[in-house]
């Protein structure tokens, strides 16, 4: 009898235990908690859509005409920024090569952040709103003064650069660093950063190569060497380095691995090597104030922090592009982009 009387007791404390509640439960449905959502945003976008169509007149343009080519011509919005670095860089990084390692990289992102504290949370380390907002103003101002600088005469940004002297066309060797100008024409900075590959000039000695001179190489016969008179003159004598084996010879006649192709260090100084370490530079030097500061703490941080420079980027090139590049992409305030409307 006395263990009779215990079981009922032992059932009632058994039942009133709280079932442990299962994954399943937690999930949500497709209907009507996610369907019923985007319902409503898709109305919301046609009704906000038809009242901005009403209201706002899009100029409309000519009937497309293949023989006319509009002036300026812009790719697409979501191709803009690219058609921006076009501007600004050598096309095939500016194309292909940074929007690849772009793409790479947020790809890469769950490979090396493998913390699985705070996953699908925003913002989910301590510093990471802070360290977003001043990711995105950093990368606005940098960027709005790269951008100024490389369009120095529409810009003024070339005042700043104006201390550079202009070269004596009469001296055969420029010297020191200089800036050659249009004949008759006013003196100037830096205009673009493609100026360093064209006007900028300077000379300084170096030795001969190979001990020959001036006189030993016969003009246009395709063997110029680097230095023929003892002096390295920028840009005349590095804006045309064969590559090797350009022209080789073999014993069944000549081998052409690249007939005839040049590299031309000063363009690829001026295209490639700064813009690429001018963008190096200011990624290393927020990365390193915001580690110095003590809000750079772990991985996570350091991808919110470039993964909200290259949106930024991204965005702010687009919007370069739209509303600043006016007749012949020169930059523009808004204000002064003329639509013709046919």
């Amino acid at each position: 009898m006395a263990v009779d009387a215990q079981r009922p007791t032992a059932r009632a404390a058994t039942t009133s235990r709280p079932r442990p509640k299962r994954e399943r439960e937690e999930e949500v449905l497709v209907w009507p908690d996610l369907v019923f959502i985007e319902f409503i945003a898709a109305v919301l976008f046609t009704i906000t859509f038809l009242i901005l169509s009403v209201m706002i007149n899009a100029p409309l343009l000519n009937r497309a005409n293949p023989d006319v080519t509009p002036n300026p011509s812009k790719a697409p919005w979501y191709f803009l920024n690219l058609q921006e670095l076009l501007l600004h860089m050598d096309k095939a990084w500016a194309g292909v090569l940074l929007p690849t390692i772009a793409l790479g990289f947020f790809a890469s992102i769950p490979y090396i952040d493998r913390s699985r504290g705070g996953q699908g949370v925003w913002f989910g380390t301590k510093y990471s709103v802070r360290l977003a907002v001043v990711a995105a103003v950093y990368t606005v101002f940098v960027l709005g003064l790269l951008v100024a600088f490389d369009a120095g005469e529409d810009s003024r940004f070339e005042y700043a650069t104006r201390w550079v002297p202009s070269c004596d066309n009469a001296a055969e060797h420029a010297g020191l660093p200089c800036l050659k100008d249009q004949e008759g024409a006013a003196h100037t900075g830096f205009i673009t950063m493609k100026d360093i590959s064209k006007r900028l000039q300077f000379s300084i000695p170096f030795p001969k190569i190979f001990g020959t001179s001036a006189g030993d190489i016969e003009e246009g016969s395709g063997d110029e060497v680097l230095t023929k008179d003892g002096w390295l003159d920028w840009p005349e004598d590095v804006d045309k380095i064969p590559v090797p084996f350009n022209n080789f010879s073999c014993c069944y006649g000549s081998l052409h691995l690249w007939e005839g192709m040049n590299l031309n260090l000063a363009s690829i100084m001026a295209e490639q090597v700064l813009p690429l370490l001018t963008i190096a530079f200011f990624t290393i030097l927020i990365l390193y104030a915001l580690f110095r500061i003590g809000w750079l703490r772990t991985k996570r941080d350091v991808f919110i922090v470039m993964f909200t420079a290259v949106v930024t980027i991204y965005f702010a090139l687009s919007l370069v592009g739209s509303f600043f590049r006016g007749e012949a992409q020169a930059l523009i305030w808004p204000w002064e982009v003329k639509v013709d409307e046919g």
